[in-house]
């Protein structure tokens, strides 16, 4: 009858490891650190949307950020305002208004009526009612 070796705690395991498979330790550990950052990242990009939908308008927006929150094409902002479409513009609105010499107040009207275009035209049509 042969006898068992002692069984090794969990921390003995962890450094029989360390010594036996120094690279493949560091790797798995790497990769795992990649793995919850991402996750991380992906889980606050989630939440924040979430929590940011619809936002009243204001100067330091950008036009890709209105988009993003109103849930619509960046193409109809642009046209909305007129600015050129093939373009990104990572301007604030505030900045735009005083390059058109508008208002804040009439950009927002601009983008708000733009935004409510959109939606209706996006917008499913009514079910008919059922009959009995």
């Amino acid at each position: 009858m042969t006898s068992r070796p002692p069984a090794l705690s969990t921390r003995d395991r962890i450094l029989r490891l360390w010594r036996r498979n120094r690279w493949l330790t560091l790797s798995f550990l790497l990769a795992a650190g990649f793995a919850l950052f991402f996750t991380v990242r992906a889980v606050v990009f989630f939440v924040y949307w979430h929590n940011h939908v619809d936002e009243p308008l204001a100067g330091w927006m950008t036009i890709r950020y209105v988009a993003h929150s109103y849930h619509l094409d960046p193409l109809v902002l642009h046209t909305a305002l007129d600015l050129e479409p093939g373009v990104p513009d990572r301007r604030p609105l505030i900045e735009i208004s005083r390059d058109k010499d508008q208002s804040m107040d009439e950009t927002t009207r601009i983008l708000l009526d733009a935004i409510a275009r959109d939606r209706d035209a996006h917008r499913p049509p009514l079910a008919p009612p059922a009959k009995p």
